[in-house]
């Protein structure tokens, strides 16, 4: 489906927030200078898309049902966040103030937001145009007129290849997130039925312990079978990206110290420590090791600047000496073969290798290690509001967090 086409009119929007806000149809038709009919077939649009009644009209004006009430909360939160977004314009000398910047934003149309949106995501028009099933031209127009209408560049051309500048990354970035709360309004209107619908999106790091989110989504869907997981796997990096962009709406996995976004917020749920793993039966298995008997060893570890990397590093800080990393990689599923069949060592946490130690298939060495561990967590972003799925899984996690790990950390 092309992204406009999950887009309703903003137009639309703003006639039904006009109407909630002013109590009746009559008032925002004033306001909005247009015809009363207008604003009833707006409302009657939006009413036979979401599926469900979203006023209902009285004698004395007309007021939001109970998913009418729905929607205006998630459109006030989708346009304060998209006046937000225009407001920063990186690359403007006068970025729009909070007036200019409703101005601007109600000239904006889906099929300009969509074509900023897909030259962001796609790298260029043209692959824009192709993926959105759009001609080039009508790619081209829209991303002209969003330029116009704002009237600052979002756009540049090199090899004569059109894609987004700085500005333009970071008002799609926004945009997507605002366009977020659309998307969880229509699954918030539909749970109104009393069972719970819509997709959940999780990220998760490599090495975060999956049979815990594993526990916690076939709880989740015994008691709202209604409900839908995404769940995307990827390094740090990436995983941040795709929480900053909307993509996901949380990211379970070990935290950094301190946080490289300053609009996200990090929960501490609880700490992993690490212990020194090997192969059940490797020549060092059951002995206290020390850092000269670990230095005779390959290591397979994650890459630098890493957590778990910093605790390799501080096992032979003040020797002088670095260990051989023969394997930098982030999947556990890789370094739990190449484990099995060799005799490198790894840091894991002990809880990684649960299923494996006790199949007789690996081991801890019985070595402190100085690390207080992985600090295992949860992080959002800063302005998410979590619809009621939301909060039905994460009640889920956390009770199997306490059955599995213990006592959460504050």
């Amino acid at each position: 489906m092309k992204t406009d086409e999950n887009i309703p009119n903003l137009r639309h929007l703003r006639m039904f927030m006009s109407t909630c806000e002013l109590g009746s149809i009559n008032a925002a038709a004033g306001a909005m200078h247009v015809a009363q009919p207008a604003i009833t077939q707006a409302i009657s649009k939006l009413e036979a898309r979401f599926g469900s009644p979203l006023l209902s009209r009285h004698r004395e004006g007309s007021l939001p049902t109970p998913a009418g009430r729905i929607l205006h909360g998630r459109c006030d939160r989708f346009f304060r966040q998209m006046h937000a977004a225009i407001m920063l314009a990186p690359e403007r000398i006068h970025a729009p103030g909070s007036q200019q910047a409703a101005t601007l934003a109600g000239r904006l149309t889906v099929s300009q937001i969509s074509a900023l949106i897909g030259v962001a995501n796609h790298g260029s028009l043209w692959l824009a145009a192709h993926n959105e099933g759009v001609s080039v031209s009508a790619m081209h127009r829209a991303a002209k007129e969003i330029e116009n209408n704002l009237g600052y560049a979002v756009f540049s051309k090199a090899r004569n290849r059109l894609n987004v500048n700085h500005s333009g990354a970071e008002l799609a970035r926004r945009l997507q997130i605002a366009l977020r709360e659309i998307a969880v309004a229509e699954e918030e209107i539909r749970s109104l039925s009393g069972q719970p619908d819509g997709k959940i999106l999780i990220g998760t790091l490599p090495m975060i312990r999956s049979a815990l989110l594993g526990l916690t989504i076939n709880r989740t869907l015994a008691q709202a079978p209604g409900l839908r997981f995404e769940v995307l796997e990827g390094v740090y990096a990436s995983m941040l990206r795709a929480l900053r962009n909307g993509e996901i709406d949380m990211l379970i996995g070990a935290l950094r110290q301190p946080s490289p976004a300053n609009d996200v917020t990090e929960r501490l749920l609880f700490t992993d420590p690490y212990a020194i793993i090997a192969r059940k039966g490797h020549p060092l298995a059951g002995t206290e090791a020390s850092a000269a008997e670990l230095l005779q060893y390959e290591w397979v570890v994650q890459k630098q600047g890493t957590p778990v990397r910093a605790a390799l590093e501080a096992i032979f800080a003040g020797t002088g000496l670095s260990p051989h990393v023969a394997v930098e990689t982030s999947s556990m599923s890789l370094t739990r073969s190449i484990l099995l069949d060799s005799d490198r060592l790894a840091i894991l946490s002990r809880r990684q290798i649960t299923i494996e130690e006790r199949a007789g298939l690996l081991t801890a060495l019985p070595l402190s290690i100085a690390s207080t561990g992985r600090r295992i967590g949860l992080t959002t972003r800063q302005d998410w509001q979590p619809a009621g799925s939301h909060l039905i899984f994460l009640e889920n996690f956390h009770s199997v967090l306490i059955e599995n790990v213990g006592a959460l950390e504050e």
